[in-house]
């Protein structure tokens, strides 16, 4: 009752992490299916290519040791010899098959997830071993899909083979009046036209039950909303905490600024709301640099600082506001400020030589 309670509240999509954990842990879609239908198609192409050449090859083989014509050591031991050859021959013209198999086996995994290498599911479990477990999952919903969809498998291979040879019945029986080699080739035709339709079924029930077991996959991957914050706060910290890490930020930051007032050369002001701090040295600057700025009680801070330390304070309102906006700290003023701006440096410079 708690698995099914806990079941029911994972509502949410796997997120990137889940999906890569579960790919690196062997967790990946996989069909059988698909496996069984590329098996298919690459006996199919093979049937088609090099079915002729292997027979002929076959003829040519079996002519050979039934014409008599095998001469040399008969001997048990010439015999094992001789049986070994034409094991290696045999092998030899099966060998394309065999490494298309294997290539299409691999192909079929990399199709459905790519290419991954994982021995987590190699490793033993003591839970596999639970007789309990094991009978819960015979009987579970998964097992009876696993039915359904062997006795559908069944039932379209059979009516698919049905289809093809349905109209062949006469022609089969007739062929007893005629020679083995026309009865091959009428029987290699059959056999690749049932084939060709087998490996279409298998491709199309492939295909839906790719999307059948990625609907599964993914639903055993769901998370529920806790699960999400917590791996989250896993992953980007907890957001108490990195809220805490940039109030001080800014805090330090301010601070800095902060020691950066004195050195100005002037704060302009909104009068109230807003105040900028400029610093200009002729000779090193190519234009002035915005040192401190900030509105409601930081401006009133920037304001009493430079009062304790001697700087001069000018009202403009639109020229605070304008380069509180524009302009961020250590930047310096943008060319299209330049003529206000140098006529209240003119104005600060001017007031300072005139000061007792």
């Amino acid at each position: 009752m708690a698995e099914d309670t806990d079941q029911d509240s994972k509502t949410e999509d796997p997120t990137e992490k889940r999906l890569s954990d579960a790919t690196n842990k062997g967790q990946v879609i996989s069909s059988k299916e698909v496996g069984t239908a590329m098996l298919f198609i690459a006996a199919t192409m093979l049937f088609y290519f090099q079915g002729e050449v292997m027979w002929n090859s076959l003829q040519t083989k079996m002519r050979f040791f039934l014409s008599g014509s095998i001469s040399g050591d008969m001997t048990p031991k010439g015999i094992s010899v001789l049986l070994d050859g034409i094991v290696k021959e045999y092998m030899l013209d099966l060998g394309p098959f065999f490494a298309l198999f294997i290539i299409f086996a691999i192909l079929s995994g990399i199709i459905q997830h790519g290419f991954i290498i994982s021995l987590e599911p190699l490793q033993p479990k003591l839970s596999k071993l639970n007789p309990i477990s094991g009978i819960k999952r015979l009987f579970s919903m998964r097992s009876i899909v696993e039915l359904v969809k062997s006795i559908i498998k069944m039932s379209v291979i059979s009516f698919v083979v049905y289809y093809a040879l349905k109209d062949s019945s006469e022609r089969i029986m007739g062929l007893a009046a005629t020679n083995m080699e026309f009865i091959v080739e009428s029987m290699a035709l059959d056999i690749m036209e049932v084939m060709m339709l087998v490996t279409m079924a298998f491709v199309a029930m492939a295909f839906l039950d790719f999307l059948y077991q990625k609907f599964e996959h993914i639903k055993g991957l769901k998370m529920t909303k806790q699960e999400v914050k917590d791996e989250q706060k896993q992953m980007e910290g907890d957001p108490l905490i990195k809220g805490r890490i940039r109030q001080i930020q800014r805090e330090m930051a301010q601070r800095r600024m902060m020691e950066e007032v004195p050195k100005a050369d002037v704060v302009i002001t909104n009068p109230t709301h807003y105040a900028v701090a400029l610093q200009y040295k002729q000779g090193e600057m190519h234009a002035p640099k915005l040192v401190a700025k900030g509105k409601g009680l930081i401006a009133k801070k920037i304001r009493e600082l430079a009062k304790e330390n001697d700087v001069i304070i000018v009202q403009n309102p639109p020229l605070t506001r304008t380069i509180f906006k524009e302009v961020e700290i250590d930047q310096t003023i943008p060319p299209n400020l330049f003529k206000a701006v140098a006529e209240v440096l003119a104005y600060v410079f001017n007031l300072r030589q005139n000061r007792p």
